[in-house]
């Protein structure tokens, strides 16, 4: 396995639920999606940072050890996942509560189940609840985060990733399958833009965090905190545009040359 990915799959990679702990001291978790019950790898609710402001917190999380990694199916979020997630965001946007996301996860699970219950439409209604949220709202991607299963969470005014994190429409190893083995997974996480540094190149990233970072867990929550301060202001219809202009600005740094 290529390194990086190695180091992004390790038992000790910062997690959602250790941020989402420092960031909002006091919380009330929402579980369940009141029909198909609960995705344990989401943590999700309300809460009151240090600062006193309100939010509305998504955690994904792949676990730790392999029997949290079963209990959590690795990240990739089932339909009440999603649908537990859309729970949230709508009384976010009921009470006027910023919305932050923490991602690290493979993407959505492809599980007959998952389809069965109506995945595609459960991760649809999340992209599109995110995208009209009419209040602030960031994700930062703590590892890994592809496919439409992260995009649900990345319809975002604020998009922060770690340096060593990756965000793309699909995972390495998945494209080195559309590819026919024609790259290696490290040519894989080159060729296209998914690694920090080369979405932030193309707008499409805000800032970028050295996952080095002594004081890893206080930066991304100060850096949270700022990022919300300057959107504080910002009307609903600005911060709709703002979404879409950010994702209509990537789209036109294509061809990747």
């Amino acid at each position: 396995m290529d390194k990086r990915l190695q180091r992004l799959r390790a038992a000790d990679r910062l997690s959602a639920p250790t941020v989402i702990q420092a960031l909002l001291p006091t919380m009330t978790q929402q579980r369940g999606d009141r029909l198909l019950g609960q995705d344990l790898a989401l943590t999700a609710g309300f809460g009151r940072t240090a600062t006193g402001h309100q939010l509305a917190v998504l955690g994904v999380d792949r676990g730790i050890d392999i029997a949290s990694r079963r209990q959590k199916n690795g990240g990739a979020l089932t339909v009440p996942g999603y649908r537990t997630a859309l729970r949230v965001v709508a009384h976010a946007a009921k009470f006027g509560w910023p919305v932050v996301s923490l991602i690290n996860m493979p993407g959505a699970d492809a599980s007959p189940q998952s389809e069965r219950y109506g995945q595609s439409q459960a991760i649809a209604d999340l992209i599109a609840a995110m995208g009209q949220l009419p209040v602030p709202n960031i994700v930062v991607f703590l590892g890994e985060g592809h496919s439409g299963g992260a995009l649900a969470f990345a319809n975002a005014n604020r998009i922060i990733m770690l340096d060593d994190a990756l965000f793309n429409v699909a995972s390495p190893e998945a494209v080195t399958a559309i590819l026919h083995g024609q790259q290696t997974i490290s040519e894989a996480i080159d060729l296209l833009p998914m690694t920090a540094t080369a979405l932030y190149e193309r707008g499409l990233v805000d800032q970028v965090i050295d996952h080095q970072d002594q004081r890893l867990v206080a930066t991304i929550n100060q850096m949270i905190e700022t990022q919300l301060a300057t959107l504080a202001s910002s009307p609903a219809s600005v911060l709709i545009g703002q979404r879409e202009a950010k994702f209509q600005h990537f789209l036109q740094s294509w061809p990747l040359n």
